[in-house]
């Protein structure tokens, strides 16, 4: 009776102690998806230009855990200033990821006239480079009412990697 009750006890705890010995070595519970990080990204709008203007530009851009996507380019202070990206992006394939972003684009007075929204697709070519294509609609306010805007940019990733650290 007494090996019976071990039995069935270290049949049910077995499990609890494979997970406690994993979170102790320290492997974590939810893996990362491969995008996560923070990435440079090289935006070459097509012959129809773009919202950001003609030629390449460079933006940077975070993945971050529970679907959260951020961007920032250089030239958003330019003639039509734009605020920072706020989207989400999520998993659509192995190494295929889309995200939608929304941003605000501002008169020369400094007021917000719309927002510009922006939808791309990401294919991950290795662990530190990905290439993708973007469009873009411009909106109310509120981020609806979206009229496409014409041309498809190119996009070029390389993932930002801590270096060059300094001695302590």
């Amino acid at each position: 009776m007494k090996n019976r009750s071990i039995s069935r006890l270290l049949k049910f705890a077995s499990p609890m102690l494979v997970v406690c010995v994993v979170l102790a070595l320290g492997v974590p519970a939810v893996a990362q998806a491969p995008i996560q990080g923070s990435w440079i990204f090289t935006l070459t709008p097509g012959p129809e230009g773009g919202p950001a203007g003609p030629g390449p530009f460079t933006a940077v851009a975070s993945f971050a855990a529970g679907g959260v996507f951020l961007a920032t380019g250089q030239n958003d202070r330019g003639v039509v200033p734009v605020s920072e990206l706020h989207g989400s992006w999520q998993r659509i394939a192995p190494d295929l990821y889309g995200s939608t972003t929304y941003f605000f684009a501002f008169d020369p007075t400094g007021h917000a006239v719309g927002m510009l929204q922006t939808n791309q697709v990401f294919h991950l070519t290795s662990r530190i480079t990905l290439v993708g294509a973007a469009n873009a609609s411009f909106c109310d306010l509120q981020g609806e009412n979206c009229v496409p805007l014409p041309g498809v940019s190119a996009v070029v990733g390389k993932r930002m990697i801590v270096k060059d650290l300094p001695n302590l």
